[in-house]
């Protein structure tokens, strides 16, 4: 090959290396605008979505003036149209419900504790105010012992049945920060 035909390969390489430097470069930043934009409407979905579920445990507490319906919100899961289970959310945004949250669901429970995203109450999203008292999961507790105690229920069968043990992965010290732990005594009903 001659030195004007070597040159001009070697421009000709040059040009497409530089092409596809250029190629890469557009490619990386359209994949961080698309990857931005999309976390941005998988946040605008979750709000849509808890709005939704926020809606419906707002509807559930709407006739709470028997102690039956008081009990019946209590006891009611969240519904997500974004899973199958009753119950769960995926607050930390990994596409599953299976972690414990404590942050992400703060706005919602004060701040007070953590939870497992495959079991979360109406109460701990919703408060219902009924009456003169607001039905949080702390009084929930109180509506519910009530209940089942005039009602003559085998409490701890139906507390370990409607109220089971956390199943999400979490470390010892979470364990000590979850709602079930922390309400340990008043789902006893007082015979701790």
């Amino acid at each position: 090959m001659n030195k004007k035909g070597m040159d001009m390969a070697i421009q000709i390489f040059v040009v497409l290396f530089v092409l596809l430097a250029v190629a890469m470069l557009v490619l990386r930043l359209v994949s961080e605008q698309t990857q931005s934009q999309i976390k941005v409407i998988n946040e605008e979905a979750k709000k849509a979505e808890m709005s939704k579920i926020k809606a419906e445990c707002d509807q559930a507490c709407v006739n709470c003036d028997s102690p039956q319906a008081q009990v019946g919100f209590c006891l009611k899961l969240i519904q997500s149209s974004l899973f199958e289970a009753k119950g769960a959310m995926d607050f930390d945004g990994d596409g599953f419900a299976n972690a414990y949250v404590e942050e992400q669901v703060g706005q919602y429970t004060g701040g007070l504790y953590g939870l497992c995203e495959d079991q979360i109450y109406c109460s701990q999203i919703s408060p219902c105010k009924c009456g003169n008292r607001t039905l949080d999961m702390r009084n929930c507790f109180n509506v519910i012992c009530d209940y089942w105690e005039k009602q003559g229920a085998d409490i701890p069968m139906l507390m370990q049945k409607f109220f089971p043990a956390p199943t999400c992965d979490m470390s010892d010290e979470e364990l000590q920060r979850h709602w079930i732990v922390n309400y340990q005594q008043l789902m006893s009903c007082g015979s701790a």
